[in-house]
């Protein structure tokens, strides 16, 4: 006997439908457009002929995100219908172990003095956002629908086979190393002074922009006070990465790593930056 999972087309109880429509779409790493169609008020079935303890917890994540899922028996007869399946995937940046948490304190004052880094991050130590919960909740989610994330987009689009990141070279090697491409930049890095300890949120927009998000990543604006300190915008030429600003000159960095994972930059000595994906 096999079982399929149907998603409802609306939310659980009095969850906000569009706080659990974003929910959907940073588990599965699907556009906007899809979450819409599954939450239009109408149940599809999003994965069919499955053991009744994968349905299960493929509905349980679902519920645990707010979405309304049920599991049902598979009726006799439908592994002749030919209805294109679900298929979806998780978010790449969700793989592996979760590494989203509150930033490192700050150093005692017999440390070396802090990075812009970590000024950035004292102004907004008074206001702690409670987004860790969450965080983790979504990644729980995303490793646990992948299967049926697997089969919604090969539905909704075709995705290009990922272009091969080359092997990741030291700073000693540098110099001989093949030019960056911009592209592995592009989304949420989580950066850690290498001197102090401190860590900070950042994205970098396909677009150019640079957003500062202190030490809790969060799809709100900029908190208040950081865009009259924090840089607005990013380029890389080569191995050169420059963060810009809206009224004074940019702050240019040299790239010892980087990968679709990890980046690594710093200057002349004054700043060693690591950063990793949330």
């Amino acid at each position: 006997m096999f079982y399929r999972v149907v998603m409802q087309g609306r939310a659980l109880g009095g969850a906000d439908i569009g706080e659990v429509k974003r929910h959907f779409v940073r588990v599965t790493g699907l556009p906007v457009t899809v979450a819409e169609q599954l939450f239009g008020g109408m149940p599809q079935v999003i994965k069919r002929r499955v053991a009744q303890t994968d349905a299960e917890r493929i509905a349980a994540t679902l519920r645990a995100i707010g979405a309304a899922a049920t599991v049902e028996i598979e009726p006799p007869g439908t592994e002749d219908e030919t209805p294109e399946e679900i298929r979806m995937v998780a978010h790449p940046f969700n793989d592996g172990t979760p590494t989203i948490m509150p930033g490192s304190m700050a150093p005692p004052d017999s440390t070396p003095a802090p990075s812009r880094h970590a000024r950035w991050l004292r102004t907004l130590r008074s206001k702690k956002w409670s987004l860790l919960r969450d965080a983790a909740l979504l990644v729980a989610g995303a490793v646990l629908l992948a299967p049926v994330a697997d089969n919604l987009l090969e539905t909704t689009r075709r995705t290009p086979a990922p272009a091969r990141v080359a092997p990741m070279r030291s700073a000693a090697t540098v110099q001989s190393a093949p030019v960056m491409t911009a592209t592995l930049l592009h989304g949420p890095w989580r950066c850690t002074d290498q001197r102090t300890g401190v860590s900070t949120y950042w994205s970098y927009g396909a677009d150019g922009v640079l957003t500062f998000h202190g030490d809790v990543l969060s799809d709100g604006p900029a908190p208040p006070g950081a865009a009259t300190s924090a840089p607005t915008g990013w380029n890389l030429d080569g191995q050169r990465l420059s963060h810009t600003f809206a009224q004074r000159v940019p702050d240019t960095y040299t790239v010892a790593e980087l990968t679709l994972a990890r980046l690594r930059y710093g200057d002349e000595g004054e700043l060693d930056i690591e950063c990793r994906r949330p």
